[in-house]
């Protein structure tokens, strides 16, 4: 069997994953998605460990690498700064480099990606180029009025090194408006106000039909021999605990 063009040991180890792990046990990949507040990120967290799968966030990638002040942080700075969105071709670079690492040989769920149609259609093309596929991708569609109290009531760690967040409703400090983990005052960030996030899931909404109508379209054979829709609509509201929203996320996966 010959190496295709093997150049660092980077490329080595994928080669070796894809040619012999990946030829008796197919990866997984599964993408989350939905709008702002909808929980992808819990449900990306809580669904890895069950399902043995690696959790990977383009947004968190991104943040690291600035915080790290790589090259790639620096190209992608500006623009995540100002609420744009990162160019197609380097969010790919990024995610690319994250789904060759080794502890991502068994599968990956994707938190948030993609989030345009260019970018459905080129994790498409590396998938494929690779020999396997996207299993499924799952929308968590929530309505207005749930989202708006999701994000108007969250807070957020004022240490930039912590960043951790909090709803006063679901989630809330031990101490009022005081971190649990390192002290530092919550914060309600701008763009979690509740004018903001009208803006921003009018934005959302628009954004995403394109993406919406590609992955309605996808079609593979499931388990069963049946040809079926790769996207799977779940709909949680704020009634339900993380525990009832994941498993309606795993029988989605298992239909």
């Amino acid at each position: 069997m010959k190496n295709p063009s093997v150049g660092t040991l980077a490329d080595l180890r994928f080669w070796l994953v894809r040619t012999f792990v990946w030829r008796f046990a197919k990866p997984r990949f599964i993408t989350l998605m939905g709008g702002p507040g909808a929980g992808k990120g819990t449900v990306a967290t809580g669904l890895a460990p069950e399902l043995g799968l690696s959790h990977a966030s383009t947004g968190a990638l991104m943040r690291k690498e600035i915080e790290e002040g790589t090259d790639f942080g620096m190209q992608v700075k500006d623009a995540m700064a100002k609420g744009n969105l990162v160019p197609d071709h380097l969010v790919m670079q990024i995610l690319e480099r994250t789904l060759r690492a080794p502890q991502i040989k068994g599968g990956v769920i994707l938190d948030g990606f993609p989030r345009t149609l260019e970018q459905a259609v080129m994790l498409d093309r590396l998938l494929s180029s690779w020999g396997v596929a996207l299993e499924k991708a799952i929308w968590l569609e929530l309505t207005e009025a749930d989202l708006i109290e999701r994000l108007s009531m969250r807070r957020t760690c004022s240490n930039k090194k912590c960043g951790r967040t909090y709803h006063l409703k679901f989630d809330p400090p031990k101490v009022a408006d005081i971190c649990d983990d390192c002290g530092s005052p919550l914060i309600q960030r701008d763009d979690d106000k509740p004018s903001s996030i009208r803006t921003r899931l009018a934005t959302y909404r628009t954004e995403s039909a394109p993406l919406r109508t590609y992955y309605q379209a996808a079609r593979k054979v499931n388990k069963r021999g049946i040809k079926c829709s790769v996207m799977k609509v779940v709909v949680p509201n704020n009634l339900m605990n993380k525990k009832q929203v994941l498993a309606k996320v795993v029988a989605a996966l298992n239909d």
